[in-house]
């Protein structure tokens, strides 16, 4: 019963890799966000220059012609040569509807910039930015059948389920500026995404608002852009409550407050005895307190409130559904900060998060020093991977799990750019002799893993299908 616990779990994680791939839609805020969702990194010395590393990173899965970048989000290259003071940090921004991008380094010592679908060269920096075919290869279906009848169900040949478009960021960077000119060759490279604006309660917001076990009042709200002639301004949200009080009289609260990230704070008032024209009675006004709205989604949230004691309401927090919409407006709730990091194919999405989501993967994503990983995930790792060893009957994988997580827990691929044969997966971490490792763009990384992860010759029986480039940014035309 125990084994086939595991087996079950283990089929269980597998198939979240079909569903997501290496590492598209690995978690909740990710999913969510998906301009700020990655799905892979890739890393090599470039075959036609030793002198220069390739880094290629992918993002927003299943991405159209009609996707574009997001100048809401930051792409950073994150590469670290050992040393102290040796991570070098590349930011690449969109501008002019994501048509334009800009790469730097610290201090512009390393500078890109141009329009997408374009080679950018500049000193020591090349950048290609645009779409491209997802160069990620795997059999999402054959994991699924594996999943419902605790089976392996895979064909050989197996079918390539991930044939579509994917956004594109490649880098190609003179090698000696990262590894101090040689130096230090070993280099640990991985991709974050950090969104840092149009984030928060958006203009989509906007509408009507109830409470379904209460529903005999309801609040309207409208968000309020910041001021034009003032850009850095709070956005502010506009409240009218339609309430009774104590004796069952209609009562008109609102008010205006500003919204930060995921929360408005609005400070109210109400209005008594007010008159039309032509017998015109100007309204009594008087303060209320605050209202405090906070949104989970787009579609649900709370609404706290603070009432003044001398209003004679109690303190109450009702629970807000969205009655309306505005038509035409697009409502989002995107989180600040860092959404999404990658290195390693397919860690977040099978070794974090394996019994049940509690959230870890979200954290996974959030986690910004590396030197705090082990700490935060090895051992939910360690575990994971004990269990996926059994997926093929037996306790046989390659690498004890223990051993295994110690390594993967530092999410960074790792390239010695002092080679310029690149052709293993986890070459420098299995001290594989003259090979640069990193991960290249042909690399069956996934039958790799399973290899290691599982037992000696699982396989999905995919080969990659994409037709790459023979020069940069060597990943594939779109589809």
């Amino acid at each position: 019963m125990a084994l086939f616990s595991r087996m079950a779990t283990a089929v269980f994680a597998l198939a979240s890799v079909s569903a997501m791939a290496a590492d598209h839609r690995d978690g909740p805020l990710a999913t969510g966000d998906p301009a700020a969702d990655l799905n892979d990194v890739y890393t090599f010395v470039n075959p036609n220059d030793p002198d220069e590393l390739i880094v290629i990173l992918t993002m927003h899965p299943g991405a159209s012609y009609a996707t574009r970048f997001s100048d809401a989000v930051d792409y950073r290259f994150h590469i670290d040569n050992g040393t102290p003071n040796g991570t070098t940090l590349i930011s690449c921004r969109f501008s002019d509807g994501g048509a334009r991008v800009l790469c730097r380094g610290a201090g512009d010592t390393l500078y890109a910039e141009g329009r997408i679908e374009q080679l950018i060269d500049a000193d020591d920096l090349r950048v290609w930015a645009g779409l491209r075919d997802d160069p990620f290869f795997f059999d999402g279906p054959a994991f699924q059948r594996t999943r419902q009848t605790l089976a392996p169900q895979f064909t050989n040949p197996g079918v390539n389920s991930f044939t579509t478009n994917t956004l594109t960021i490649a880098l190609g960077i003179n090698s000696d500026r990262l590894s101090n000119n040689g130096a230090n060759p070993v280099l640990k490279v991985y991709a974050s995404s950090a969104r840092i604006d149009d984030f928060g309660i958006s203009a989509g917001h906007s509408g009507a608002w109830y409470d379904p076990a209460n529903s005999g009042h309801g609040v309207f709200i409208h968000t309020i852009g910041a001021d034009p002639n003032d850009p850095q301004s709070p956005r502010t949200m506009v409240a009218h409550w339609a309430v009774f009080d104590n004796q069952g009289n209609q009562l008109n609260v609102y008010g205006a407050g500003p919204i930060t990230d995921n929360r408005a704070v609005v400070s109210v008032i109400t209005s008594r005895d007010g008159r039309f024209p032509p017998m015109t009675n100007p309204p009594t006004h008087t303060d209320f307190g605050t209202l405090t709205f906070d949104f989970t989604s787009c579609n649900q949230g709370t609404m706290t409130v603070a009432p003044l004691q001398s209003t004679g309401f109690a303190p109450t927090t009702v629970n807000l559904t969205r009655l309306t919409a505005v038509e035409d407006l697009n409502c989002t709730l995107f989180s600040e900060g860092q959404i999404d990091r990658n290195g390693r194919p397919g860690i977040n999405t099978a070794l974090i998060d394996l019994l049940a989501d509690t959230g870890l993967r979200d954290v996974y994503n959030r986690a910004e020093d590396p030197s705090t990983w082990a700490a935060q995930f090895q051992t939910e790792m360690a575990n994971n991977l004990a269990a996926l060893d059994t997926l093929d009957g037996a306790a046989n994988a390659l690498v004890p799990p223990a051993t295994l997580a110690s390594i993967l827990v530092d999410d960074r691929l790792i390239v010695d750019v002092s080679k310029p044969t690149c052709t293993a997966y986890l070459a420098v971490e299995l001290n594989v002799p003259n090979d640069c490792g990193g991960r290249t763009l042909i690399r069956d990384v996934i039958d790799d893993t399973l290899g290691a992860v599982v037992g000696p010759g699982v396989s999905d029986f995919v080969d990659n299908d994409s037709v790459f480039l023979d020069d940069f940014p060597f990943v594939g035309n779109p589809l």
